[in-house]
């Protein structure tokens, strides 16, 4: 027999994941930011004579697109979006080091928005 607030529940759910959506997109933006300027950094460093990889602007680009992926799905498919938003806030790290602290923390708090399947209790009203 169905809990007179399970229909509450799911929405407050529902509310969160869609929470997550928000600060998931924000963080992947930002992550797209945060490529193109240390992208630009590399092309002005190998302009001044500084040999450097350039071959992270597309690992960026993948990592940026796995986190408006994640954020995208949170609302509907919670565990793959959640994970997602994981491996793209880790990875982000690889791709441009410590600059990667700026974007991380909104990937991995939305995606521990996204994964708390913790029942939320709403007073009634």
């Amino acid at each position: 027999m169905a809990q007179p607030n399970e229909g509450r529940n799911r929405l407050a759910q529902f509310s969160l994941r869609t929470i997550a959506l928000i600060v998931g997109f924000v963080g992947a933006m930002l992550a797209l930011a945060v490529t193109l300027l240390y992208t630009i950094f590399h092309i002005l460093g190998r302009i001044a004579g500084v040999t450097q990889d350039s071959a992270h602007f597309f690992f960026g680009l993948l990592v940026v697109l796995m986190g408006v992926a994640g954020s995208l799905m949170a609302p509907i498919f919670p565990l793959p979006a959640g994970l997602l938003l994981v491996v793209a806030g880790v990875a982000f790290f690889y791709v441009v080091g410590w600059w990667a602290l700026i974007v991380s923390p909104f990937l991995l708090v939305a995606a521990a928005l996204t994964l708390s399947n913790r029942r939320v209790s709403l007073p009634a009203g």
